[in-house]
């Protein structure tokens, strides 16, 4: 198994006006309604796996899962249009919608509550089925071993371990520390190979170059 290397932090234009931020700052573990959900979801829930379930099991049933997250935003008559937004995990809590990324940094943020950050890691790799393999985000926790939560789907087991998944293929991981990458690994489409070997469509460049 190939062991990641530690990255820079990525500049990502996923959200309004071409704003940058930093891929490490999606996850909020300490963002208010982020608290809030994971209190009211484990509230009397004691065994950690079973903790770590209970917030799987709410953003794969209650967020539904979309292809793209299309949005808007006007301010003083100036209007932005994004065709891919991540929202931020708080947003995905009011809104109940999400792609892969965005649910996949929801479920990080929950879990965050009850494991440290290098237990958790939002993945950013390609997923091998039919007809051909893509683009796809996924959840990962490190317990005695570790485990895939793919909160895109509430019909597969909530924790399987990642060396059983084939079809899972990990470039990128992140959380609200780090970043690191597989060297020599390149995401599919949606995303593509280019700065860092990944996502093309979002990296802000005026971040990477210094100024538009």
């Amino acid at each position: 198994m190939s062991i990641p290397t530690q990255i820079n932090d990525q500049p990502i234009s996923a959200t309004f006006f071409g704003e940058g931020k930093w891929l490490t700052d999606f996850i909020t573990p300490d963002a208010l309604e982020v608290q809030n959900l994971h209190k009211n979801l484990t509230e009397g829930v004691d065994e950690l796996e079973d903790r770590l379930i209970v917030c799987w099991d709410w953003v794969a049933d209650k967020v539904k899962y979309t292809k793209f997250v299309t949005a808007k935003l006007w301010v003083g008559g100036k209007s932005s249009i994004q065709r891919d937004y991540w929202q931020t995990p708080g947003q995905s809590i009011q809104t109940r919608v999400g792609n892969c990324v965005v649910k996949s940094i929801l479920l990080a943020s929950l879990v965050r509550n009850d494991l440290p950050a290098e237990q958790v890691q939002v993945v950013l790799g390609n997923l091998h089925q039919p007809p051909g393999p893509g683009g796809h985000a996924w959840c990962q926790v490190k317990l005695e071993t570790d485990y895939i939560m793919e909160s895109t789907r509430g019909d597969m087991q909530p924790m399987v371990a990642s060396q059983s998944l084939e079809k899972y293929e990990p470039v990128v991981y992140f959380n609200d520390k780090t970043v690191s990458a597989i060297e020599d690994k390149t995401l599919l489409t949606p995303f593509c190979a280019v700065y860092a070997d990944w996502l093309r469509d979002y990296l802000d460049f005026a971040y990477i170059e210094g100024g538009k």
